[in-house]
């Protein structure tokens, strides 16, 4: 998904969104989203379960790149 997107993946699937996205894998899935730092956009990647994420949980990045729940209401950053 693009910047803004949602992506979403099942069991043992990748889920990859741009800027202000919120990416969703099921257990052993894995996210990646970007962010941007001030200077250049950076990637996270994380490993649900492996890494504290829990399966079929929306999540987004703080300012600083941090995995957080993704706000329940469409649009909310």
């Amino acid at each position: 998904a693009g910047d803004f997107g949602t992506a979403t993946a099942g069991y043992c699937g990748t889920a990859t969104a741009g800027d202000c996205g919120t990416a969703t894998a099921g257990d052993c899935g894995v996210i990646a989203l970007r962010y941007w730092n001030g200077n250049r956009y950076r990637a996270v990647i994380g490993t649900i379960s492996a890494d504290g994420l829990k399966p079929n949980v929306a999540y987004r990045l703080d300012d600083q790149g941090q995995f957080v729940l993704a706000a329940v209401t469409r649009g909310a950053r």
